[in-house]
């Protein structure tokens, strides 16, 4: 696009060139002079087109940069996205496994504690029984001793 215009641009100019010098000497003062200013408003231009073609580049090239990056964000995502479901189903997994197993710790725990506590009421009412069977004991002993000397004491 900017390189026809540039072709067009030059070939104004060499046209107009060969036409000045075809006329006559105050003609071509004249012409020469509208050429000259001609000409470098058609420089003037060309250097305007040349320096739009290069920001022209410029810009595409920016744009294949724009898109590249655009694409590795895309990627980015994608791999964040992936990583963030596989630690969730990880994470998932781990819970389940280890839940388990504390809730069968916890339970286990709880029979034990439950089993202490028996064992502990048991020994409490073996240790009372036993007293009180003492206590029988030495009363029938003591009454045994005095029905003895009773009989001792009647004989």
């Amino acid at each position: 696009m900017y390189e026809d215009e540039l072709n067009e641009l030059r070939a104004t100019q060499e046209g107009a060139e060969a036409a000045a010098l075809a006329l006559s000497p105050q003609a071509d003062n004249d012409k020469l002079k509208r050429l000259e200013v001609d000409n470098s408003n058609l420089k003037a231009k060309v250097e305007q087109l040349e320096s739009g073609a290069s920001e022209g580049g410029r810009a595409a090239e920016l744009e294949k940069e724009l898109a590249d990056k655009n694409t590795e964000v895309s990627k980015l995502q994608n791999d964040k996205e992936k990583l963030e479901a596989y630690t969730k189903k990880t994470l998932q997994k781990f819970q389940e496994k280890y839940l388990v197993a504390l809730q069968d710790c916890k339970a286990k725990l709880k029979e034990k504690h439950d089993k202490i506590e028996a064992l502990e009421m048991r020994s409490a009412n073996e240790k009372m029984a036993q007293k009180r069977e003492e206590r029988l004991l030495s009363s029938a002993i003591y009454e045994l001793g005095l029905g003895i000397m009773q009989n001792r004491l009647k004989h």
